[in-house]
């Protein structure tokens, strides 16, 4: 019995003279910049929750997400993978067949130090008695996810295993390559956190040894393990009140309290756990929660290494706002709670946070943020970055370039289930408006070259699907020593270049045309079809990119009574940018480009919607399209 989703759900110094900042200084601050949305989930319009990503070591273009998917035919969720090789301009599908017998939950997602990709996700199926349980299967990939080996399963054995958790020791210590799973268990009403350990590159695994118990007193949960710069593991976990008389389900409490125990050993043993932080909730706001905090460790960087990092959604401050914390010493003290973003309004909520720190110590957090909705029914995934080891962040930015309805009809859709308990069936029906918070967790990882990946549950279709988006954060260059401006020195006039010039080109063999899923107002007769441009070509293709309706058919000469027939099947154009109906129409995408100057080959813009009203809902004439933008003329 799976216990933890019912349980939670509950539950510097100025310069000597201050001389005027120059342009240069000025475009020389620091920069968050979001690259397109891009649809992940391309695999039909089911719900997805529980959103996890990892990148490879050995590459920035490979990434793995994984998701719960309601996608069993005989009812029920499974979970699915998400492959990317190209950075995550596309990705691939992949789902289990062990999966879709049982069903299934909890994905989990890494890489190896070999570059092999790791899938973990509990499978609902049977002990050797009968008895129906959670084990674990762990999948591998050498070929970054495009194929998946035969995968080893870890028995549920005497009881199920719950909210396993995978990290891998990327570091050159005595347990480099070792990989870690945490996973909960034991006989209710006790609660177990313990770890797993393979060092065959996922084949095989050992375990589990207990790190923490809660003496049937008192619930506890795993959270996602850390490995210090030395090879020192970090497992952090979180308790909560679970027995009846104890739980209370109005006003503000606190509610859970954080925990890490660390392993000199490789996870053979551990030390007594060191208090990180207390999770308040205030139940009498019904607003989403998604669970308990989420932490990384750096164990890269020269200034920042081993510094240890979480983040929660709290309700101390009155709406829910995600808390920041951070430890200098290894997990032994911590900084008071403070909020990622002073900037939200006052009446906004927040929470699903996710923590990520890249190789040159920025941290970064991201979470799910209301202050786009008029009445708070729609969310936004926002992203904020700490550039000084998590003293400060950076302003928020807002990631997603659409809000999330999750409540929309396609979320509404009941999933049946059912289970065989003392001789009954027992009957579950699922839909993805009870997970508005989109599960547990979201997903963000940070790649090879320091850009960071948020993955994330997103329904501005109605629908919860899975998005992305690289976020490249730039940070100016340190000055080297001896070339500060000395007092009384005028500053540096800036270099000029000259602008380089660009030539009007048709597009029809620079790019294809990408389309998001389409939507239809059956009131209005109105179809909704978004549109994406992905540059094929070698060449960055520069505004004004534009795409312009020529007319409708193939251009080619139709009979009298072909043109009849389509004068009655009218179609008209109602957003197009220049107002026009029909031919004409112009729709523009420099928007779209998401922050970046120009489309570089590989890459996607953001959706442009394209809306048509038909007059009659059921026929649409083909249309044909020209697509013009700017590449570099040759010197």
């Amino acid at each position: 019995m799976i216990r933890y989703r019912t349980l939670v759900l509950l539950m510097a110094l100025a310069v000597a003279v201050p001389w005027p900042a120059t342009a240069q200084e000025v475009a020389a601050a620091p920069r968050i910049v979001v690259g397109p949305n891009i649809l992940v989930s391309r695999d039909g319009n089911v719900p997805h929750v529980e959103l996890m990503v990892a990148a490879s070591p050995r590459t920035a273009k490979h990434l793995l997400g994984g998701a719960m998917t309601f996608t069993r035919p005989t009812g029920g969720i499974a979970c699915r993978t998400y492959s990317s090789t190209d950075g995550g301009v596309s990705w691939k599908t992949t789902e289990f067949s062990e999966q879709v017998e049982f069903g299934g939950g909890d994905p989990q997602v890494a890489y190896t130090a070999q570059g092999t990709a790791l899938f973990v996700a509990l499978t609902l199926n049977k002990n050797e008695k009968g008895k129906g349980c959670a084990s674990m299967h762990i999948w591998r990939s050498e070929n970054g996810g495009r194929t998946w080996l035969s995968p080893s399963e870890i028995p549920c054995d005497p009881s199920s295993w719950d909210h396993e958790q995978i990290v891998v020791d990327m570091t050159k210590g005595k347990y480099a390559g070792r990989i870690y799973i945490g996973a909960l268990y034991g006989p209710y009403p006790e609660y177990i956190v313990g770890v797993f350990r393979s060092d065959d590159d996922g084949r095989t695994w050992t375990g589990p040894v207990e790190v923490a118990n809660g003496g049937g007193t008192i619930g506890i949960n795993d959270i996602t393990p850390m490995v210090f710069s030395d090879g020192t593991l970090v497992f952090p976990y979180a308790d909560f009140e679970f027995l009846p008389e104890k739980r209370k389900m109005k006003g503000r409490i606190e509610s859970s309290t954080s925990w890490v125990a660390l392993s000199t050993d490789g996870g053979v043993t551990f030390s007594a756990p060191r208090k990180v932080q207390t999770q308040v909730i205030d139940f009498d706001h019904p607003k989403e929660m998604s669970g308990f905090p989420k932490f990384a460790a750096d164990s890269q960087s020269k200034d920042f290494k081993d510094r240890i990092y979480t983040a929660w959604e709290d309700s101390r401050l009155g709406n829910g706002r995600i808390l920041f914390s951070r430890s200098t010493d290894r997990g032994k003290s911590w900084s008071p709670p403070m909020p990622v973003d002073n900037g939200c309004p006052e009446a906004a909520h927040q929470w699903q946070p996710a923590v990520a720190v890249n190789k040159d110590g920025l941290v970064a957090v991201t979470w799910f943020d209301t202050r786009q909705s008029v009445d708070g029914s729609e969310y936004d995934q926002y992203f904020a970055v700490s550039l000084d080891g998590g003293q400060t962040f950076l302003p928020s930015v807002r990631i997603s370039s659409a809000s999330s309805n999750p409540k929309g009809p396609g979320n509404r859709l009941m999933t049946p289930s059912f289970m065989v308990h003392k001789g009954l069936f027992v009957l579950s029906m699922l839909s993805a408006a009870g997970w508005s918070a989109g599960g547990h967790y979201m997903g963000l990882a940070a790649d090879k070259d320091g850009d960071f990946h948020p993955f994330w549950v997103d329904a501005r279709s109605g629908t919860s699907v899975i998005y992305s988006a690289r976020v490249k954060v730039e940070v100016p260059a340190k000055k080297e020593e001896g070339t500060k401006r000395e007092s009384g020195a005028p500053p540096s006039p800036p270099k000029t270049t000259a602008p380089p010039t660009r030539t009007e080109t048709a597009l029809t063999e620079k790019v294809e045309l990408i389309f998001d899923p389409t939507s239809f107002d059956g009131g209005g007769n109105e179809v909704m079809v978004p549109v994406r441009l992905k540059n094929i070509s070698t060449e960055t293709i520069y505004p004004p990119i534009r795409l312009e309706f020529v007319g409708f058919g193939y251009g080619e000469k139709e009979s009298k009574d072909e043109e009849e027939f389509w004068a009655k099947k009218k179609v008209t154009v109602v957003n197009a940018a220049n107002g026009k109906p029909g031919e004409g129409a112009v729709f523009e995408f420099d928007r779209a480009l998401a922050g970046t100057e120009g489309l570089e080959p590989g890459t996607q813009t953001n959706p442009v919607v394209l809306r048509f009203k038909l007059e009659d809902p059921f026929i649409a004439p083909s249309m044909r399209w020209k697509a013009t933008g700017y590449v570099s003329s040759a010197p």
